[in-house]
């Protein structure tokens, strides 16, 4: 059945209130440094007619690489508790 997955929420995914979760305070974290970047290499291109293309590389590979890395920890989170909610479905059936 798709649509609203109820599950049990536990320390680890739960925070009280509907706050910002780690993740998304990154995230905004990183957009706010990617805009500033941006913004500082078209200033630096219109005073100097061009940019550094290797610290631009590094930047957008550096901030691409952490997105990936909260992507990967948001599957793996996710995989965790679809196998735990299988197990405790199995253990329901079986009383």
């Amino acid at each position: 059945m798709g649509g609203y997955n109820a599950r049990k929420c536990n320390k680890s995914d739960c925070s009280k209130g509907d706050g910002m979760k780690t993740m998304d305070i990154i995230l905004v974290i990183v957009g706010a440094a990617l805009l500033t970047f941006t913004v500082t290499m078209l200033v630096t291109f219109y005073l100097c007619g061009s940019i550094p293309d290797t610290l631009c590389t590094c930047v957008f590979a550096a901030l691409g690489g952490e997105c990936g890395a909260m992507a990967w920890i948001k599957t793996e989170k996710e995989k965790q508790a679809e196998k735990q909610e299988e197990k405790e479905r199995e253990n329901n059936a079986d009383e």
